[in-house]
């Protein structure tokens, strides 16, 4: 009755965004990669590896958003529907339900019918977790085919988003048992094994997935060395002239929300691209960087530190922009992707109806995947307690890295610490032996982050501009 359930629910949700946001919205990134997708020429500011698959989804005459969606909403909802139905037969089968039932999260909905990079990299990841949590939560290996499948899936995931090695090399290791017992061998192996995966990427993109640099990499030094001059304060940052710093202060260029001001030629472009430019060679822009960094850390701190306040949407405005998905694509000439309609408009004023609750804030989200890796790291070993644990690190550490890698506060950057949080709080709910203290210790914090989170709109929004 339980398998059949979750069969249902995710099929029926699957069908419902297939039938309702057909052919998928298109947002702004997906229109650039479809755009090279036509021209033949790739560049890696966006990932490459997305672009190349459509380009063979093209070849084959079928075209658009269409198939791109189809595969997405295939691959979540199948996830979803083995790691549910594997709980079920394992002798959790409310725990299955309640996973299925917790996917329809707005924020989830909403999100997994937009055709992009972020929904892309969850997708993949939830089938393949869904591949391993069929396995071994009936105790069984995974068998060679099975772990080739996931290996492709994961393969794709840390190549389709330039950040994505800090939820995917955890999730890895996890499913296949971290490769150390204690803490810091663990620790070690995540460390240097995300490292090599980030050196590798961008001779992946260029010599494999045959993509021009875009110099996408120049963002972050700029961003920081903005934040940096706002906070210490200094007269300019390297290369612009205090007068054409000050009077971008007066236009609020920088924002700890995002960077983009200093990427949008009608704002504040002529500050990005006097420090981009080739004139003053790679090698100074990234010195400079360092040495801000070196001789301002409070600046440089208090800069990271309300960048991640605003991505994480902690203490912040109820109205906060980026978080539900535009109703209809983005104009494009090919005129790819869903327009608006009644349903579409539905979950976008939905989306942002919650998201203008502490349940839109993956502070609160953070929190609870902590909860649930404090309290997993002493259960009793069981296959959904491994299985369990690797989410709720995964989650974790991607989070983490927006503290100091991250350039923009977008909503949809966290998709994943929502979706493993929900599916490490199934495992949890299957496990035996779960540590009660823990979670409830765990529980009241979050609940004071989510109150404490909830008391900050309410200020924050009704304060004067």
């Amino acid at each position: 009755m339980a398998k059949a359930a979750i069969v249902a629910i995710a099929g029926a949700a699957a069908i419902a965004g297939l039938t309702l946001a057909w052919p998928g919205v298109a947002l702004y990134d997906t229109t650039i990669q479809y755009a090279q997708v036509m021209s033949g020429r790739y560049d890696d500011w966006h990932p490459p590896i997305m672009a190349r698959f459509w380009a063979e989804i093209e070849a084959i005459g079928l075209h658009g958003t269409g198939p791109l969606l189809v595969a997405q909403l295939a691959l979540f909802w199948g996830g979803i529907a083995l790691t549910g139905t594997a709980l079920a037969k394992a002798g959790a089968p409310r725990a299955g339900v309640a996973l299925a039932l917790a996917m329809l999260f707005p924020v989830i909905v909403d999100w997994s019918i937009a055709v992009d990079k972020d929904m892309q990299l969850i997708a993949v990841m939830v089938a393949a977790t869904g591949i391993v949590a069929w396995f071994r939560l009936a105790d069984r290996r995974v068998p060679g085919w099975a772990a080739g499948v996931v290996a492709a899936l994961l393969g794709y995931a840390v190549l389709v988003r330039a950040n994505a090695a800090f939820a995917v090399v955890p999730l890895a290791w996890g499913l296949c048992g971290w490769g150390a017992r204690r803490f810091v061998p663990r620790a070690a192996i995540l460390l240097g094994t995300t490292l090599v995966v980030l050196a590798l990427l961008s001779p992946v993109n260029r010599r494999l997935l045959g993509a021009s640099a875009s110099h996408v990499e120049r963002t972050l030094p700029v961003f920081d060395l903005a934040g940096i001059a706002h906070y210490a304060p200094l007269a300019t940052v390297p290369g612009v002239s205090p007068a054409l710093w000050r009077a971008g202060e007066r236009r609020h260029c920088y924002t700890p929300f995002f960077w983009d001001s200093f990427g949008d030629s009608t704002t504040c472009g002529q500050i990005g691209d006097i420090l981009t430019n080739d004139d003053n060679g790679r090698t100074s822009l990234f010195r400079n960087w360092l040495l801000a960094i070196a001789r301002h850390p409070l600046a440089y701190a208090e800069h990271r530190a309300m960048h991640l306040n605003a991505n994480l949407r902690f203490l912040v405005p109820a109205d906060e922009p980026s978080t539900a998905v535009p109703p209809e694509s983005e104009p494009n000439p090919w005129r790819i992707g869903a327009a608006a309609n009644a349903a579409t408009q539905a979950m976008e004023a939905v989306t942002t109806a919650t998201c203008r609750t502490p349940l839109g804030a993956p502070i609160v989200w953070l929190a609870a995947a902590l909860t649930l890796w404090w309290t997993l790291a002493a259960t009793p070993l069981q296959p959904a307690r491994g299985t369990g644990l690797a989410l709720a690190v995964s989650a974790c550490l991607m989070a983490a890295s927006f503290a100091v890698v991250s350039i923009a506060s977008d909503l949809r950057y966290h998709l994943w610490l929502f979706v493993a949080t929900l599916l490490a709080a199934a495992m949890t709910g299957a496990c035996r032996g779960v540590p009660r203290r823990r979670l409830a210790i765990g529980g009241g914090a979050t609940l004071a982050i989510a109150l404490a989170a909830g008391a900050a709109r309410l200020m924050l929004t009704a304060l004067p501009m």
